[in-house]
């Protein structure tokens, strides 16, 4: 049975948002909020891993400001990281649960860890984090070895292109798409029996100047203002229940998974077989059943 969906508009410090509110509100279970990645990116991607959680409680998402092309500023001021975890503290406030489970992605992560580590109350009890961007450095040394795993001369020909600062190439496009075919969306995964097949949407105009100005070109270079984002001194801090996911061929590798683990009290990890980081895509009903059993614990 289709779940219901409704759509409202919440102020937050420099616009607003729309929020996608999946299911019935009124459901005893604790609620989900999905934090997108990017940064720059968008929620479309998971909205069939939302109609699977939200035939037992209302799930949450929305487009971050500057992601979607209704509540685009383009004023380059907002896309930092004290604006983006402001407006998700804004955005949870405006939900009013009393219990509410997060949701990070990549970027998204790092927003849900900054957000409970910064507030206080708040009504967050858990968070999954997948593929988590924690420390870019961790995340760049990941890619670059991801890239070396291609074989060929990727890895010597990003670097290179790099030292020019020439990424708008062929080669250089074509070594992104085939980075991203192996570890962000596994095209082998795609006639599997159980695949959630959904169209990934592109970042938006506008994402893409929010992706090129807090990151950069690409996954394996970052020349943004998230360059020397790291955040693992502060996880021993985090005081709620984490769960961490990535999958096999995840382009966060399982080892830098299971080192967020170690620093984070309590947590738990999870690694989806023969998947990358769109596993709730490849793999929905190991990563349902995964999440599932994490908020049977609650």
């Amino acid at each position: 049975m289709a779940v219901s969906m409704k759509t409202e508009y919440i102020n937050v410090p420099g616009g607003f948002i729309s929020l996608n509110i999946y299911g019935a509100e009124n459901s005893q279970n604790i609620p989900v909020l999905y934090i997108h990645g990017g940064p720059g990116g968008n929620i479309e991607s998971f909205r069939p891993m939302a109609e699977m959680l939200a035939e037992d409680r209302t799930v949450y998402l929305y487009n971050q400001l500057g992601c979607d092309e209704r509540s685009h500023t383009g004023e380059e001021s907002l896309w930092t990281p004290e604006r983006y975890i402001e407006s998700l503290g804004s955005l949870i406030a405006a939900i009013g649960a009393p219990k509410l489970h997060l949701i990070g992605r990549s970027w998204g992560a790092y927003l849900a860890a900054e957000h409970v580590l910064r507030v206080s109350p708040s009504p967050v009890i858990s968070i999954t984090m997948i593929s988590p961007l924690v420390s870019t450095k961790i995340w760049i040394a990941d890619a670059k070895q991801r890239l070396a795993e291609l074989g060929g001369d990727y890895l010597e020909t990003v670097e290179q292109c790099e030292r020019e600062h020439h990424f708008d190439g062929r080669y250089y496009q074509d070594i992104i798409k085939k980075y991203n075919d192996n570890f962000r969306y596994r095209l082998s995964t795609v006639n599997r029996a159980g695949h959630r097949a959904t169209p990934l949407k592109p970042k938006t105009a506008s994402g893409m100047m929010v992706y090129r100005h807090m990151w950069g070109p690409s996954e394996f270079t970052c020349e943004g203002i998230l360059k020397d984002i790291d955040i693992t001194d502060k996880l021993r801090s985090i005081k709620i229940a984490v769960l961490l996911i990535c999958g096999e061929f995840d382009q966060v590798r399982q080892q830098s998974c299971e080192y967020y683990r170690s620093l984070i009290p309590g947590s738990r990890m999870a690694v989806i077989p023969d998947a990358s980081q769109t596993s709730y895509l490849e793999q929905p009903h190991i990563f349902y059943w995964t999440l599932r059993n994490f908020y049977e614990c609650f």
